[in-house]
C-alpha cells in the first residue's frame, strides 16, 4: 500500500538548536554553555541538563547557574552516552549541555579505546575490523541524538595538531582541532572556536584549516556577531526565538558585553576550589591562560586567589587527617 504525505507551506517551527563549542582548556566552554542555556531557558520551558564527564567539574557553576547535574564517569562508549541522554530527557529538559562530547571519541571505553582493544587481542591484522562495533555504536548515538526534539550544547576538547605535507612532507600547522568524529561535528547549526584565554569569546576567521572547520554560521546568525562578545543569555534567548519561529530576533540590539577577561574567570575556579584535585587541575589551566593574563592588578588578583585555595585546601586537609 502507497504512503501517504501531508504537505503544506514550509515554516520553521520548533527547530532543535544544535551547538558545537570546540576549545582549549581556560578557553570558557563550560560557562559559556551555561550562559547560552539560560537564555534558551527564557524561551523554551524546561529545565538545564548537564551531562558531566569532566570529573564533576561543572559543579564549579552551581553557585551561578541551576541545572541538573548527571555525573558520567567511565566507560564512555556510545552506548553509555545514549544512556547518560536517556536520564537526562527524563528531566523534560529545555536543553542538554554534554561537556564534555570528546571523551566518547577519546576517552576511556570510547570508540577509539575500543578499537586498541581489539588490536591489542587480536594483532593488528584485524584494525580495520576493530573499527565495525564502535562505529556502528556511534552511528546509533549519532541518530538518537539527532531524533531528539530538545536543544543541545556540545563541549569539544580541542589540541593543537600538525599533519604532514603530501607533496613536501613537511609538517603544517593545522592549529586547534576538535578531539571528536567529524561526522557529529558535520551536524551542528552553529560550530564555535574558542581559543585559549577568550574568556568566551568566538573566534570566527582563520587561516588554519583545523580551525576554519571548528567554525560555522550561518548568515541568519552573522548580526550576532557582528563584533566581538562573549556568548551570553541575549545570544542564547535570541537563537531561541529563530529556532521557535520568531521574525526580526536577529536584528534586535545588542547588549553591551564585556571583552575577554580570562583573569575573572581564573579567580572563579580558585575560589570554587574544595579538594587537591581540583586546585591541581585548576593550576594547569592557569598554566594554559598564564600568557592573556595582563600584567599587574590582574595577575596579581588571580595569584591571591590561588594562594588562598592553597591555604584552603591545606586546611581541609589537615582537618581531615586530625578527625
Amino acid at each position: 500500500m502507497a504512503r501517504t504525505f501531508e504537505s503544506g507551506p514550509a515554516r520553521r517551527v520548533g527547530l532543535p538548536l544544535m551547538i558545537g563549542a570546540a576549545g582549549a582548556t581556560g578557553s570558557g566552554k563550560t560557562k559559556s554553555a551555561l550562559r547560552l542555556a539560560d537564555g534558551i531557558a527564557r524561551v523554551t520551558p524546561g529545565p538545564i541538563v548537564v551531562i558531566d564527564t569532566e570529573a564533576m567539574r561543572a559543579t564549579m557553576h552551581a553557585d551561578s547557574h541551576k541545572f541538573i547535574h548527571v555525573p558520567f564517569s567511565p566507560p564512555f562508549s556510545p552506548i553509555d552516552y545514549i544512556d547518560a541522554i536517556k536520564h537526562g530527557l527524563t528531566y523534560k529538559p529545555s536543553t542538554i549541555i554534554i561537556d564534555s562530547m570528546s571523551h566518547e571519541h577519546e576517552g576511556e571505553g570510547g570508540v577509539l579505546a575500543q578499537q586498541a582493544a581489539v588490536v591489542k587481542a587480536k594483532g593488528h591484522s584485524h584494525a580495520m575490523a576493530g573499527w565495525i562495533e564502535p562505529k556502528a555504536q556511534h552511528r546509533e548515538m549519532k541518530n538518537f541524538i539527532l531524533q531528539q526534539r530538545v536543544h543541545w550544547i556540545f563541549c569539544f576538547r580541542a589540541k593543537e595538531k600538525t599533519k604532514p605535507d603530501e607533496k613536501t612532507n613537511k609538517p603544517i600547522d593545522m592549529g586547534w582541532c576538535a578531539l571528536a568524529a567529524e561526522d557529529l561535528i558535520f551536524e551542528m547549526l552553529i560550530k564555535i572556536l574558542l581559543l585559549p584565554g577568550v574568556d568566551g569569546v568566538p573566534t570566527w576567521r582563520s587561516q588554519k584549516l583545523g580551525e576554519q572547520a571548528l567554525m560555522k554560521l550561518p548568515g541568519w546568525f552573522r548580526e550576532l556577531f557582528d563584533k566581538p562578545r562573549q556568548l551570553d543569555e541575549d545570544i542564547g534567548e535570541r537563537l531561541a526565538r529563530w529556532a521557535k519561529g520568531e521574525d526580526g530576533v536577529m536584528n534586535a540590539p545588542q547588549a553591551a558585553s564585556p571583552g575577554p577577561q580570562p583573569h575573572l574567570a581564573m579567580i572563579d575556579l580558585f575560589e570554587a576550589c574544595e579538594t587537591s584535585e581540583m586546585l591541581e587541575s585548576t593550576k594547569l589551566e592557569m598554566k594554559a591562560i598564564w600568557e592573556s593574563i595582563p600584567r599587574g592588578d590582574a595577575r596579581s588578583a588571580v595569584s591571591k586567589a590561588f594562594k588562598a585555595a592553597e591555604e584552603r585546601v591545606e586546611a581541609e586537609r589537615q582537618k581531615a587527617n586530625n578527625a
